[in-house]
């Protein structure tokens, strides 16, 4: 026997032995077939928090072929993370999309009871496919993408097979590489590159104005009491709140600063400093050092863009103090009668709580030598403080108010005294004054009707409501204009009816005067007054109403008539001009023609002469010769 012979018998014995083999062993399970793993796209893109887009996101599919058990064959992907940009700390995601005669899960064998068909996350990185039907072609398909990345740049993902049966092929263990391109989400960008800001007094907080409002404070240092409060509100490139903190920088100025929550009313707080980092859910709160001036605060972004300017100004020592009178005339009711304005030596206008004492030159008729009012508040509205006067008895006082204690205080300041008057009350109503605003007014205009009761001298009364007309009021000749207020009643009311403004005791009426043009006279009786005689006098007040837009019109056109017929007179005299002057014209060409003949006549003549003349001539010359 060769030894070619020997070796062919050798092998037939062994390959019988091992098939023996595996007919006296089961398999723990079925070994696949053709297995294969084929990627959709060797790219793939998604954003920054796990967000992906699944128009742009790679797909996996494993495939092989089941044998003749029907849950047996098992192939599973695997996926490795094999480089990934500087500081990354995730891993890459199977998510399972759709599948063909195949159960999948996370762990092999899969169990048929408990598996999920579709939308599993495989955070393990491996996923395992079992083949459901017998002698079936088995395939998944896969999304691949990366957990939640939050490092933006490229990321290469491999995926591997692997021929989990046991037997059979084996799977190609070089596998698929996917580039998955990971760019920042809009959403979820932490960098600021916008922001609102709005600067309120300290104690507006969080339920300010939703504008920016004008913000004085005092210089006083302290590194609690909270000025002012910046609601700083940054945004990222897409718009939406940025996560990072930012900063507030004192460019220029006085002030120091400091922040806390949002929720903080802002009645107190910490300074820091001139510049200092701020968490994006705190506002900005502003101290004062001590200087005046006015101070620039910067909110920039972390990486030092500018993103809001505010300014505060802080004052200092009142320098001016400026009196204004609010009720020229008051009653014995306590009546805020003037508004007290301070402004320090740069102008700036002073609103922190003042004490003032205010001093009378007739003590009888309204109290007062230094007397102080206390603590009192700015009043926004007013554009001061308001002092409350009470008269004592009729008559008029000159009212200083200031900021000095005493008449030998060497510290504050006092405005130049104003004269207050203290009128009479209703005993006194001697007379009322009716009164229109002007003399004539527009179609449609609004009026104001004054009424003004006084008493004996002719001098406004105190505040207070007065019976100054009989039944019927003020009686218009013809219906005033929608809106217009009630004129019918018998009071001069002292404010708080619709339609009114008063000013001391003067009460004011708003009408709309008719339509159209016209004289219009509007009556009314007096009341019952002090003096007998002005008491149920009827009275009238007459107004006109013109329509200068229809009266220029109307102006304009006889004008343009007059012109016109002016115009047409001055052609008339330059057609007999003419005419005139045309028969002087044929005058002269016929003097011409006449002047013209005789000339030719005598012209002929003195011909006539001058030949008669050359003949005698020549004949004596003949004579001479002979």
């Amino acid at each position: 026997m060769s030894t070619k012979t020997t070796f062919k018998r050798i092998a037939l014995v062994t390959v019988a032995a091992l098939g023996l083999s595996f007919v006296a062993v089961a398999p723990s399970s079925a070994a696949p077939s053709a297995i294969q793993l084929v990627a959709s796209s060797t790219t793939g893109t998604q954003l920054t928090a796990g967000t992906y887009d699944t128009a742009t996101a790679a797909t996996v599919t494993l495939s092989f072929l089941n044998g003749a058990v029907a849950v047996a064959d098992t192939a599973s992907v695997s996926a490795y993370l094999i480089s990934a940009p500087s500081g990354n700390t995730k891993l890459p995601v199977l998510q399972l999309v759709e599948t063909a005669s195949a159960i999948v899960g996370t762990a092999s064998p899969v169990d048929p009871a408990t598996y999920t068909e579709k939308g599993v996350e495989n955070k393990t990185q491996v996923a395992y496919v079992t083949g459901s039907a017998a002698n079936s072609a088995v395939s998944a398909k896969f999304r691949v993408y990366m957990d939640q990345p939050s490092k933006t740049g490229a990321y290469v993902v491999k995926l591997v097979p692997t021929n989990v049966g046991g037997g059979g092929l084996a799977a190609d263990s070089t596998g698929v590489t996917i580039t998955i391109t990971v760019t920042q989400n809009p959403a979820t960008d932490a960098v600021a590159t916008s922001a609102t800001s709005i600067i309120t007094g300290s104690a507006l907080g969080d339920t300010a104005s939703a504008t920016d409002v004008v913000v004085t404070a005092t210089k006083s240092a302290s590194t609690t009491a909270v000025r002012a409060i910046i609601k700083v509100s940054t945004k990222n490139a897409a718009g939406v709140a940025a996560s990072e903190s930012y900063t507030a920088v004192v460019k220029s100025g006085p002030g120091l600063l400091g922040h806390d929550t949002k929720l903080n009313s802002g009645a107190t707080g910490t300074a820091i400093g001139r510049a200092i980092s701020v968490p994006t859910e705190n506002w900005v709160e502003v101290f004062s050092d001590g200087s005046s001036g006015v101070s620039t605060i910067e909110i920039q972004s972390k990486a030092g863009v500018v993103l809001a300017t505010e300014t505060i100004t802080f004052f200092g020592d009142a320098t001016v103090a400026t009196s204004t009178v609010a009720k020229a005339v008051i009653g014995l009711t306590a009546t805020n009668a003037i508004v007290v304005s301070l402004k320090d030596a740069a102008g700036t206008a002073i609103t922190s709580a003042q004490t003032f004492y205010v001093t009378s030159s007739a003590t009888s008729v309204i109290a007062g030598a230094y007397s102080t009012t206390g603590s009192l508040n700015y009043s926004v509205d007013d554009g001061g403080y308001l002092i409350s006067l009470t008269g004592l008895t009729a008559g008029t006082a000159n009212i200083t108010v200031g900021t000095k204690s005493s008449a030998s205080a060497t510290t504050g300041v006092d405005a130049a005294a104003v004269a207050i008057r203290v009128g009479g009350g209703a005993t006194k109503l001697d007379d009322v004054l009716v009164t229109f605003d002007k003399a004539t007014y527009l179609p449609g205009e609004l009026a104001v009707i004054t009424v003004t009761p006084v008493d004996s001298a002719g001098l406004i009364l105190a505040p207070d409501t007065y019976t100054v007309f009989a039944t019927g009021g003020i009686v218009a000749p013809v219906a005033l204009g929608s809106s217009s207020a009630t004129i019918t009643g018998t009071d001069a009311h002292n404010g708080g009816v619709a339609g009114k403004g008063t000013s001391s005791g003067v009460a004011t009426y708003k009408v709309y005067m008719p339509a159209y043009a016209g004289t219009f006279v509007f009556k009314y009786t007096t009341g019952t007054m002090a003096t007998t005689a002005k008491s149920a006098v009827a009275r009238t007040i007459s107004v006109a109403v013109v329509n200068s837009v229809a009266d220029a019109a109307q102006a304009a056109a006889e004008e343009a008539t007059a012109a016109a017929n002016d115009a047409t007179d001055a052609a008339l005299s330059a057609a007999e001009a003419a005419e005139a002057a045309t028969a002087m014209a044929q005058e002269a060409v016929d003097a011409v023609a006449e002047l013209s003949a005789q000339v030719t006549q005598l012209i002929s003549a003195l011909r006539a002469q001058i030949t008669t003349l050359t003949n005698l001539v020549v004949k004596i010359q003949k004579k001479v010769k002979a």
